[in-house]
C-alpha cells in the first residue's frame, strides 16, 4: 500500500471536518449589521474581552434562551423595541 499524498490527506481531513460539522448541526447564517448594531457588538467584544464577534453572538443567544425559559416576561422586556429605543449608548471612541 502506498502512502497518501498531501492532497489526499488534505481531502480526507476536509471530509472528516465536514462530517463533524454536520453531526454538530452547524448552520451558516449571513448577517447584515447597521452601524449602531455593529458598534454595540464591538462594545460587547471589548467589554467581554472577546476576539470573535461570533462568540459573543453565540453566548448572547444561549443567555437569552435561558432567560426566556426561566422568565418569559423578562425576556420580552430584554428584546423590546421600546427598551432599545430608550437606551441609546454613545459609539465607541466618541468624545463629549
Amino acid at each position: 500500500m502506498t502512502a497518501k499524498s498531501a492532497a489526499e490527506r488534505k481531502r480526507d481531513q476536509r471530509k472528516r471536518e465536514a462530517e463533524r460539522l454536520k453531526r454538530l448541526g452547524r448552520r451558516v447564517m449571513p448577517l447584515e449589521l447597521y452601524q449602531g448594531t455593529a458598534d454595540a457588538l464591538e462594545r460587547l467584544c471589548l467589554i467581554g474581552g472577546f476576539e470573535q464577534p461570533a462568540e459573543v453572538i453565540t453566548l448572547m443567544i444561549h443567555a437569552a434562551d435561558h432567560i426566556a425559559q426561566r422568565d418569559p416576561s423578562r425576556f420580552a422586556e430584554f428584546v423590546s423595541v421600546t427598551g432599545h429605543a430608550q437606551e441609546q449608548v454613545e459609539p465607541l471612541g466618541s468624545t463629549d
